[in-house]
């Protein structure tokens, strides 16, 4: 499962602002699996979209084939308590919305009925990885699940029709063209590949709030986020280490796994780490084939490498590198990854004392459960994961999805009963300050800019610790490093 053309990923370097791993490990794949298994489910192809079954509920027949999931699990259940704030979605209580005396306009455009709003979701589901980002349409439908519990918006239930374009350009591009037509908009996706789909959004414009994961995407009038995909890395956490260690900046070394995506996000933070005076001095592309990387441990070892920073590749694969520098008795004074920030990496990578020190900026709130006290949002994406998805490990794509998936909502909301794809598009350029209540750093939307916000924790006694980060929020020091 493991090695495909894809394994040595970190595209997801491409949460680019602080980057967030990706994440495919045999936990994640096991349970994706179980689910998929458990409900009857296949991995579908682009000509095919899949519901989000284990949500369950109200589901019929789409257009195109597959099925269409507009409950859920615990659809009628009121949410946590909370209150509505600006921040974007929920606090934990009031998301929906009844529809005026005068009715809501009944079918207003693609996708939208009097009482349905149907939005596509094209994700890496199956081929080489399977399961890889199975968080993404999970988290969207268990946002859309908790508003369906608050009556819908505007007296329309929200509905997820999931494609899986297994890893291949060619069928992401075949997804969005069937889908365009069908859906009002796309929501919470997560695929390598969409620069293939924003050839057919290029074309037939609709609006996309989803993680986009290249430049082509990003740069679609319609595409919006709550992490936007930039050229460029944000400084501060950079800047911190440069003072706390000023030594070992001169001499940084890092792996990163040979796929364009990889290679690519990898350049924008070397160039973001030159620009404050970094020295990489050790890189290492590494084939999809590799799962060993002893041989790269002992020449930073030899070549006294001060600082280890990974980001451009799969949490798996920095497991099986932490696990291999600890057999090695290579302890460089930091090691900063940014991608180690799941729920099974510290057990993978050999247990507390292999990863103790080790520094993990993030640009989300701990939805671990660490800062459910502090963000209530974060207490009640917890609830909804594991009320519909008790088998899945959440990770960072679910709740950024979740996070895109209260965008929508927010800008659904702001566009009125007799919503078009035009108001959609007019609600999400007038909203200048989203966090989600939290969950993200605040984030100007509209302008497609990233915050520079972030959180510095580190690996103490088995656990993630905020270092020199408030209690509750982030970090906002530093600025935005647009590489040309």
């Amino acid at each position: 499962m493991r090695r495909s053309k894809l394994t040595a990923l970190a595209l997801v370097a491409v949460f680019l602002t602080a980057a967030c791993g990706l994440r495919a490990n045999k936990q994640d794949v096991r349970a994706a699996e179980k689910a998929a298994l458990g409900n009857g489910s296949t991995a579908f192809g682009a000509g095919a979209a899949s519901s989000s079954e284990e949500a369950g509920g109200a589901g019929g027949s789409g257009a195109g084939g597959g099925n269409i999931s507009a409950g859920g699990p615990g659809a009628t259940g009121a949410g946590t308590a909370g209150a509505t704030s600006g921040g974007g979605g929920p606090g934990g209580g009031g998301v929906g919305v009844a529809a005026p005396a005068s009715g809501n306009g009944g079918s207003t455009d693609v996708g939208v009925t009097g009482s349905t709003i149907t939005v596509g979701n094209v994700s890496d589901l199956g081929g080489p990885v399977p399961g890889l980002f199975q968080g993404g349409p999970y988290g969207t439908q268990a946002y859309f699940d908790y508003v369906n519990s608050q009556g819908g918006i505007y007296g329309r239930k929200l509905a997820l029709k999931t494609v899986d374009d297994q890893l291949d350009c060619s069928q992401n591009q075949a997804a969005y063209q069937n889908l365009v037509g069908q859906v009002f908009a796309f929501v919470g996706s997560w695929s390598l590949d969409d620069y293939c789909g924003a050839q057919v959004l290029a074309q037939h414009p609709a609006p996309a709030i989803q993680q986009a994961l290249s430049v082509d995407f990003q740069k679609l009038p319609g595409s919006y986020s709550i992490d936007p995909y930039n050229a460029g890395a944000i400084t501060g956490y950079f800047e911190y280490f440069k003072a706390k260690y000023p030594d070992a900046i001169g001499s940084v070394g890092t792996i990163v796994g040979n796929q364009p995506a990889a290679v690519q996000s990898w350049k924008y933070f070397k160039a973001t780490m030159e620009s404050l005076g970094y020295s990489v001095k050790y890189e290492d592309d590494f084939p999809p084939a590799q799962s060993n990387f002893t041989a790269d441990v002992v020449r930073m070892k030899s070549q006294g490498i001060k600082m280890v920073f990974i980001v451009a590749v799969n949490a798996p694969d920095l497991a099986i590198f932490s696990q291999e520098a600890n057999q090695q008795g290579f302890k460089p004074e930091v090691f900063a990854a940014p991608i180690g920030y799941f729920g099974s990496y510290i057990d993978e990578a050999g247990g507390p004392q292999v990863v103790e020190g080790q520094w993990i900026p993030v640009v989300q709130a701990q939805f671990l459960g660490e800062d459910a006290a502090n963000v209530p949002e974060i207490a009640l994406f917890d609830q909804w994961m594991k009320k519909d998805f008790s088998s899945f490990p959440i990770d960072q794509f679910s709740n950024s999805s979740w996070a895109n998936a209260a965008l929508f909502v927010q800008a659904l909301k702001n566009a009125g009963p007799q919503v078009t794809r035009a108001k959609l598009l007019a609600a999400l350029a007038q909203i200048h300050s989203f966090s989600d209540n939290g969950t993200f750093p605040d984030t100007d939307i509209a302008s497609k800019k990233n915050s520079i916000c972030y959180m510095l924790l580190q690996i103490k006694g088995g656990k993630y610790v905020k270092v020199d980060t408030p209690s509750k929020g982030f970090r906002c020091d530093g600025t935005y490093h647009n590489v040309s």
